[in-house]
């Protein structure tokens, strides 16, 4: 008995030990966490902070992040609450019915928990009006994608805590109501997708991720570049599918929540289909100019090579905050108007998580200064 009270002593001291001269001396290797996980800093010490309470929880939470093989600690948490208990430990993560994954803010927009009013979407779609018509004056186009949502698509598959039953008027029922009799230019892929589901050959949405599949992005991307052609009469390049690979694992974006989830195994992947595509211009062809303000769906068609391929001078105002163009760059929002006007095109592209701030300032900002300028 005295021995095995003295292995487990040993074995408990090496256990508290490892973590430490982990850290002082790293002999093993772990990959970094995945997502929303930031590490957190060790704070200065001061006497301020000592005595007003906020020093010892943020040396703690330092103290933690910090520690050697943190991120294999947190890998085997995560995967014991998944395997065993189906729960994700990862920010807004939930696991629906049959492994699917979700991102909370899509179930919420399905489901109608951010309040939508009718007559708020119908003031939105006006002052939408008033900046298409100014572009159009000046020989510019506006267009809006309404990027799909996950949960509109998998309702079957919402955990059952949500009561999917339940569900109330969303932003989506409102706007794809009011944007029909509008003057905007529009496309409504969240309508679409629904109208394709169980007729594509390939998932259009991966069971672990939260945006459209690879795939799901290329039918969205032909689609916009015909709408492009064949509404502002842009000679702008298509694209063909040459071939379809079928890897085992997964690429780009089709793993996002998965990935984030920081497990320490995979996921059981479903096959996913990732088309081989070429652009195939005209004679005589065009590549408009534009600006992109949205959120990350619009990442995936620039990893699809938009951006290089069928458009010139291209900036994307992530979140209308942070662009992207040459270079890195704040949004000026003051100065929405001088810039719009310098482009060909502007494209508002939001999935259905945001429909309840569409544009996210933008619109507001381009009108109330477009009107100005009257």
């Amino acid at each position: 008995m005295n021995k095995l009270k003295k292995y487990l002593f040993i074995c408990l001291l090496i256990a508290c030990l490892v973590p430490a001269l982990q850290k002082k001396f790293p002999f093993i290797t772990s990959a970094g966490l995945k997502g929303w996980y930031k590490t957190a800093e060790i704070p200065t010490f001061s006497w301020a902070a000592w005595f007003s309470g906020e020093f010892q929880p943020n040396f703690e939470k330092g103290l933690e992040s910090n520690i050697g093989l943190h991120a294999a600690f947190v890998r085997v948490n995560n995967q014991i609450n998944y395997s065993f208990f189906n729960f994700a430990t990862a920010k807004n993560v939930f696991v629906g019915k049959e492994g699917y994954l979700f991102e909370e803010g899509y179930i919420n927009a399905y489901l109608g928990v951010y309040r939508a009013d009718s007559n708020a979407v119908k003031l939105k779609i006006a002052k939408a009006e008033f900046v298409h018509r100014e572009l159009e004056k000046r020989g510019k186009h506006l267009l809006i994608l309404l990027a799909p949502g996950k949960a509109s698509f998998y309702p079957e598959y919402i955990p059952f805590k949500y009561y999917p039953q339940k569900k109330k008027t969303s932003h989506y029922d409102l706007y794809s109501k009011y944007l029909k009799s509008s003057e905007l230019n529009y496309i409504d892929y969240n309508g679409y997708f629904m109208k394709l589901k169980g007729k594509t050959p390939y998932p259009l949405y991966p069971k672990q991720g939260t945006h459209w599949s690879i795939y799901g992005a290329t039918l969205a991307m032909d689609s916009l570049l015909k709408y492009i052609k064949y509404n502002f009469h842009y000679k702008i390049p298509q694209i063909k599918i040459k071939e379809i690979e079928q890897p085992d694992g997964w690429r780009d974006s089709d793993y996002d929540i998965g990935a984030g989830m920081n497990l320490m195994f995979p996921m059981k992947i479903d096959k996913l289909a990732y088309p081989k595509i070429e652009y195939k211009y005209d004679t005589n062809y065009y590549l408009p100019s534009v600006i992109a303000v949205g959120d990350s769906y619009y990442w995936t068609f620039t990893g699809l090579g938009l951006n290089t391929n069928a458009f010139k001078e291209q900036q994307f105002w992530y979140y209308n905050k942070i662009g992207y163009g040459i270079g890195e760059f704040k949004v000026d929002r003051s100065k929405t108007a001088n810039e719009i006007v310098k482009k060909d095109l502007i494209i508002i592209i939001q999935t259905e998580a945001y429909y309840h701030d569409l544009g996210m300032g933008f619109i507001e900002a381009a009108y109330e200064q477009l009107k100005n300028k009257q």
